[in-house]
């Protein structure tokens, strides 16, 4: 068998670092109890079997026992675990496919299995990981910023988006799929309640191909909950996703940027206010690791809702146009769009409270010097309250959602990590002239 030497990867859930290689595997033979109890075998065929024993993983317990509830379906949960680098599981025989990235394991029954799992926290492992370069990206904002209606829409359409800048996806996992199916947006249907601010929601992953360079990568995505960030009791659970993100896209809802929520809630949303969560995320997970004391992850500031705005801005605003893609050619995303973009926002931000933009901005240049802001809309449309048999409130659209921009910050994202080639835009001290006259308005 040829053996592909890999660099190391980091796990999706715990970030422990390994080879790809060496990763383990859930068998797919299977004893209970039940089994056990037929008797009729000799002695060394049931000490073998028993080892196949359906029994509780305490390694995969022990990380989920940390985020109670959010544990996700996971049909081999307590199946034996082959580890030819541990004797404290079984010994299998690793296959390689034809490019020599190991990725089956075959146990001691003949029975084959493509399970791969994490080797220290057991998490099953998406889709080829650890095969092609891996970027994680953060999905940030307080709950009811709409994260996760957000990624649902983005990850409903991200095929269509991604051929349109030059990318193919070539591979999804379980999880993301079980996302969407639990999470859909549609007409006359409860709009999907938001994670908590406590839970984990798995990471959502896939594999896209540069159709320019040919190269794969795996693109993992994350909703991680604001509130997680600026709550000294919950650093070291949910830090260590922010600490390992790629990008960030924080997510701002217009009314917690204007401070507009209902008066028993305004105390908590100041508290996570935009700037708080960057300054937090920044403290507690980013300056230890940069000397100058600045992170040069980007940061994509995002205001959900832009659809709202109306008010503010000239309904000739690009903010409430789709990306012209016409202008995506060679396989290269313009630069100058995310700069207009980027314009439009500080335009809209300042004309909404100008005084919490000049915070906002001075906190991202000291903090995350590396970012841009945008406009989206997962919805297009005015979700209705409502009030059901039981008296609990939930949303509904009386007409189909459209999306607006969604893909633009991932985009923009990705062209900071290499991943989507991008034309250079052609007036870049104009850019920086506008934004000093902006603030001296």
């Amino acid at each position: 068998m040829d053996i592909k030497q890999m660099a190391d990867c980091k796990c999706p859930f715990c970030f422990q670092r390994f080879s790809p290689q060496k990763a383990a595997f859930k068998a797919m033979t299977v004893f209970t109890e039940q089994d056990f109890s037929a008797g009729g075998y000799e002695e060394e065929e049931l000490e073998l079997k028993k080892k196949y024993a359906l029994e509780t993983d305490a390694a995969y317990e022990q990380f989920w026992n940390r985020y109670p509830g959010s544990e996700p379906q996971n049909d081999f949960r307590d199946y034996p675990v082959i580890d030819n680098l541990s004797d404290a599981y079984l010994s299998g025989r690793y296959e390689a496919d034809t490019s020599g990235f190991i990725n089956r394991a075959v146990d001691a029954f003949g029975v084959a299995t493509k399970v791969r799992i994490c080797p220290y926290c057991h998490n099953v492992l998406p889709f080829e990981f650890g095969k092609y370069p891996v970027k994680y990206i953060s999905v940030a904002g307080i709950t009811s910023s709409g994260k996760t209606v957000y990624l649902s829409q983005l990850l409903r359409q991200i095929e269509t988006f991604f051929v349109k800048a030059g990318l193919t996806v070539v591979g999804t996992y379980d999880e993301a799929e079980r996302f969407l199916d639990n999470y859909r947006i549609l007409k006359d249907v409860p709009l999907p309640r938001g994670n908590a601010a406590d839970g984990l929601m798995p990471p959502l992953a896939l594999n896209v191909k540069c159709n320019q360079t040919q190269q794969v990568y795996t693109l993992v995505f994350y909703d991680i909950a604001g509130e997680n960030c600026v709550r000294p009791e919950q650093m070291e659970k949910y830090g260590p996703f922010i600490q390992n993100s790629d990008g960030i896209l924080l997510m701002i809802d217009p009314d917690q940027f204007l401070g507009t929520q209902p008066r028993e809630k305004e105390a908590e949303k100041e508290a996570h206010s935009p700037d708080k969560v960057i300054a937090a995320m920044w403290n507690a997970f980013v300056t230890s690791d940069n000397t100058e004391g600045k992170s040069r992850i980007p940061l994509a500031v995002t205001l959900s809702k832009s659809d709202t705005q109306t008010d503010v801005l000239d309904y000739r605003s690009q903010l409430f146009a789709n990306i012209r893609y016409q202008e995506y050619t060679d396989g290269s995303i313009p630069q100058k769009e995310f700069a207009a973009t980027d314009m439009e926002v500080r335009r809209l931000l300042t004309g909404l409270n100008k005084t919490k933009t000049e915070i906002l901005c001075n906190k991202l240049n000291e903090c995350f010097p590396v970012h841009a802001f945008f406009a989206v809309s997962a919805l297009n449309a005015m979700p209705k309250e409502q009030t059901g048999a039981n008296f609990e409130n939930y949303y509904l659209l009386d007409e189909d959602p459209e999306t607006i921009r969604v893909e633009e910050p991932v985009f923009w994202i990705l062209s900071k990590l290499g991943v989507l080639q991008v034309k250079e835009a052609e007036q870049k001290k104009k850019h920086a002239g506008f934004l000093r006259r902006l603030f001296e308005m």
